[in-house]
């Protein structure tokens, strides 16, 4: 029996969001715009997360994919493992009726007749577009007609070889014609190819413009080979918010602090619309402690209702609110940090909190404020559309719906899960940023300026500056160690990652479990939040930070990674799975958590690291 081929509906999200190309059963396929997918109630289910729908623009909704997506088949040209002949496989072929799967696509050539295989590499454009590479063109690039005599374009074959020579490289992979042209790959991936952009997106009937803002004479953009699978075809926008509104009004105790009149008046100052959720709460906190006395209700569970109900009416405040301003990630963060922060815990039907002031163990407690065990979460995912090539400011971004006009609605998705945050402290961080000023600017200076000159913090929702740095990467060796420590796949652990500006300096970091197909999680991850076995976790993740199998190459590079935006950070330490990484695995440096100061083997005086504190104490 054929089997329709699937995907993870998470994965819809990233790494297979609208725009990308997806491989399933050995098959590749596009993932078409929003105005393509099925959108009776059956497929699609709305989402509601104020954190974000009051950012949208009026009128855009977020719907979670239920059962189906449209796609289309790319690249439609295939070769034979076997006898290398190459098809191309039309739309006309993959014509077949709703209850019967999608034909799979077979060699045409009685001998064989074996399944086809995509052809490894696509065509992509800097204004977002993906189209076919034109092999007959590539072919015959160099073909002279008075030597093989002349070829038609429509009624040529085609065909893929490999002749296992150059180890396997590009001059390796030939195209030949039937009329006799050929021509290796060689030279494929070192520039434009020869072909001009038409504007075209797999599935869609209307092709954009696409012209090259830097060509004089107005012509298309230049297209350029990209592998199949590689992660340069599809740079995905996310924003995602947690759900830090509170449960509904259930036992007496809150029913009393909900509908007291004075907890009424001191409600309506904290949850005052633009006042961000539990800051400066702490002026009301005596009077409704005093209130609770009055009614004779437990002081602290009166406090937590009293919170609950604050983010409740906050969040419903913001949702009435929404309008024409855009999805910033900055702000949304903002207002989830001190939520998460919060020193006596947050009981919600989707956010549960339990935090611990940090033991003296390994002099932690001079690093971290808190760590706090999230036993509950729920996090709402929303695509906002992607780039292809570089995410830098010049490559436009594509919408959902393929820039066939605004869309009315956003992709998105939810997962229930659990995690473990830790707070920073922000005296310990203003005293390394003092202690290490010159070392820690030149070691970051360079790939600051370098994100910043893409746009890349107003695009993907983070404030670049040294603290940073160090919390991502610090985040990153915490996912690493924490996979092994609780048993997760790294792969199934997430960063989120909180740091102000230097004149507002506030940092934390939440790693938490993002799996949409189960409703929260074993309990594993939360309890690694207990002080003693955080501190152990904390212990070996910095420590292994030291020493890179790549060094002394990986800690002495200026720069390395995408753009040069990372310095002594690669796949043997710091970097992690795609998925796991909300920032692309940029912006990383273990020596800012890790360096123990003094010159390396460059003579560059490192600085130390804002945990030499801890190391210095272990030696």
């Amino acid at each position: 029996m054929v089997k329709t081929p699937t995907i993870r509906s998470a994965q819809l999200i990233s790494p297979f969001g609208i725009g990308s190309l997806c491989e399933a059963d050995g098959q590749s396929f596009f993932v078409r715009g929003t105005a393509s997918w099925p959108n009776e109630n059956w497929n699609l289910q709305r989402l509601e997360l104020a954190a974000i729908t009051e950012r949208m623009h009026a009128g855009t909704v977020l719907k979670r994919p239920l059962k189906a997506v449209a796609v289309s088949r790319f690249p439609r040209w295939h070769f034979c493992p076997k006898c290398r002949r190459m098809t191309f496989w039309s739309k006309a072929r993959d014509a077949h009726q709703d209850s019967e799967p999608l034909p799979r696509p077979l060699c045409d050539n009685g001998k064989c007749h074996d399944r086809l295989v995509p052809m490894r590499f696509v065509a992509v454009c800097d204004g977002g577009h993906l189209d076919e590479v034109d092999w007959y063109g590539w072919a015959h690039r160099r073909n002279q007609p008075a030597v093989s005599g002349a070829c038609d374009r429509n009624v040529s074959r085609l065909a893929f070889d490999v002749t296992g020579q150059s180890g396997g490289d590009f001059s390796s992979m030939k195209i030949t014609c039937s009329c006799g042209a050929a021509a290796t790959l060689e030279g494929i991936s070192d520039g434009p190819l020869p072909q001009r952009c038409k504007g075209y997106q797999p599935g869609e009937q209307s092709p954009d413009a696409c012209i090259d803002p830097e060509a004089a004479d107005k012509k298309p953009r230049r297209m350029f080979m990209e592998p199949r699978g590689s992660s340069a075809l599809h740079f995905a926008s996310v924003v995602s918010a947690l759900d830090i509104s509170a449960s509904k009004i259930a036992s007496g105790l809150e029913e009393t602090v909900a509908n007291d009149a004075l907890m009424k008046n001191m409600r309506s100052l904290a949850s005052k619309p633009g006042k961000p959720i539990l800051v400066g709460l702490e002026f009301v906190q005596e009077d409704v402690l005093e209130r609770a006395a009055q009614l004779d209700l437990d002081p602290a569970a009166a406090w937590q209702a009293f919170k609950t109900l604050v983010i409740a009416e906050r969040g419903e405040s913001n949702s009435q609110q929404a309008g024409e301003t855009d999805l910033d990630q900055r702000d949304i963060l903002g207002e989830e940090y001190p939520v998460l922060a919060d020193s006596t815990g947050i009981t919600s039907l989707t956010l549960v909190t339990r935090p611990s002031e940090m033991g003296a163990q390994y002099s932690l407690n001079e690093l971290f404020d808190r760590v706090v065990q999230v036993e509950k979460l729920r996090e709402v995912r929303a695509f906002r559309g992607f780039q292809r090539r570089k995410p830098v400011a010049e490559n436009p971004m594509v919408s959902a719906s393929l820039n066939r006009g605004a869309p009315s609605w956003l992709p998105a998705t939810q997962v229930m899960g659990e995690g473990v945050f830790v707070e920073f402290s922000k005296k310990a961080l203003s005293d390394w940023l003092l202690l290490n000023s010159t070392e820690i600017l030149n070691f970051s200076e360079d790939q600051l300026v370098a994100a910043e000159k893409d746009n890349l913090p107003s695009r993907r929702g983070f404030h670049a500056n040294p603290v940073f740095i160090m919390v991502h990467t610090f985040a990153h060796l915490l996912i690493n160690q924490l996979s092994f420590d609780c048993g997760y796949s790294s792969t199934s652990l997430r960063e989120r990652i909180y740091c102000g500006t230097v004149s507002d300096l506030h940092a934390g970091v939440l790693i938490y479990t993002a799996d949409s197909d189960s409703e929260g999680s074993m309990g594993g991850l939360s309890e690694m939040g207990t002080p003693d076995r955080f501190a152990e976790t904390v212990r070996r993740a910095v420590e292994r930070s030291e020493w890179c199998s790549g060094d002394p190459v990986c800690r002495e590079l200026e720069a390395q990674g995408i753009g040069g935006m990372n310095r002594a950070a690669c796949h043997a330490c710091s970097l992690v799975a795609e998925t796991s990484c909300t920032f692309s695995n940029i912006l990383l440096n273990r020596i800012l958590v890790s360096g123990r100061g003094g010159k390396n083997g460059r003579g560059v005086v490192e600085p130390k690291g804002f945990f030499s504190p801890m190391l210095e104490q272990r030696r």
